[in-house]
């Protein structure tokens, strides 16, 4: 993992640990899911590009549960994405991992959000891509920020993570943010978790919000709603409770 460090927040609240101060059993867990995602989602790339590089230019976009999907992120050719950010629902240090549960907290304990930072390896001369996103990034910043709002009071915090990747950027890293479970008084508060991911170089048209997360917890359903074990949610809100005990 690239190190990590913390730039001043646009709210009023404390700044976060960085991902090195972060519990050694989160940052394991990180590490242990960045190298679970990378081989699959590579060897989904390296299938993909195949694809893209035949007669008809297209390719599949089914993926397992276990890979890290690209979806949104510029810049973007057809089904070539070249940048991208995916993040987990809150994970607390509970039970066994993932820690569950992780979506309703008590005020003042401390949950985690881990964002996945995806950078294509893959060339694509037929979508203009002759040298890899991972390598024309090579040495250049970038910005992830964690976008809370909490929807009882229209609050909104930020916690931002700046780094310079390395000569070639990993095609999966991570960094991880505390998020803020203030006691929010006699009615329990709604927030929504959000993260963004750009290159701030100038002339570096790079960017990426996260459309997939990673729910840590088992939506045990109810009436005729089907139960969804752990795994990815598409397209869908990241959202958890704070409650006062």
């Amino acid at each position: 993992m690239t190190a990590v460090t913390e730039t001043p927040q646009a709210s009023q609240t404390d700044a976060a640990p960085a991902a090195e101060q972060a519990p050694e059993e989160i940052v394991q867990w990180a590490r242990d899911y960045a190298d679970r995602l990378t081989k699959p989602t590579l060897d989904r790339l390296a299938k993909l590009g195949k694809h893209l590089a035949g007669p008809n230019g297209s390719a599949s976009a089914n993926g397992s549960t276990d890979e890290l999907v690209p979806r949104i992120g510029e810049p973007t050719v057809g089904q070539y994405v070249a940048f991208d950010v995916a993040a987990t629902s809150p994970i607390q240090l509970t039970g066994l991992p993932p820690y569950q549960p992780g979506k309703v907290i008590a005020a003042g304990e401390p949950a985690y959000i881990v964002a996945f930072l995806f950078v294509n390896p893959v060339a694509s001369i037929p979508d203009g891509f002759a040298v890899p996103p991972t390598v024309q990034l090579g040495g250049r910043r970038w910005r992830a920020t964690l976008d809370l709002l909490d929807l009882t009071t229209l609050n909104r915090t930020k916690q931002i993570r700046t780094d310079i990747y390395p000569a070639a950027a990993p095609p999966v890293d991570f960094v991880i943010y505390q998020v803020p479970t203030p006691d929010p008084g006699p009615d329990a508060a709604v927030y929504e978790a959000n993260v963004t991911l750009d290159i701030v170089d100038p002339g570096q048209p790079y960017a990426a919000f996260a459309t997939n997360f990673f729910d840590v917890d088992e939506d045990p359903g109810e009436l005729f709603v089907p139960s969804s074990p752990p795994g990815w949610r598409h397209e869908l809100p990241n959202r958890y409770l704070v409650y006062s005990k």
